[in-house]
């Protein structure tokens, strides 16, 4: 529970900066509508890999890429 409030923290953090410097993502707006187009795509494997692998290590390094992508989502 610890590790999702930690990531809960960064999102936060991350819009609160959003909303506070908005010059801050500029290099990211070329690619906001892809990052958005690719949602459901990037969720249902991220999801598929997390099911289908056994690896303890793996699973967690999913994890991490699928958070960073849903940060990009949530505050692009």
């Amino acid at each position: 529970m610890r590790k999702f409030g930690a990531v809960l923290v960064l999102l936060g953090l991350l819009i609160l900066l959003k909303q506070l410097r908005p010059d801050f993502l500029l290099w990211l707006e070329p690619y906001a509508g892809h990052i958005k187009a690719a949602f459901w795509g990037i969720t249902l494997i991220a999801l598929g890999l997390h099911i289908l692998i056994r690896d303890r290590m793996v699973k967690t390094l999913i994890l991490v890429l699928y958070l960073i992508y849903l940060a990009l989502y949530l505050v692009v």
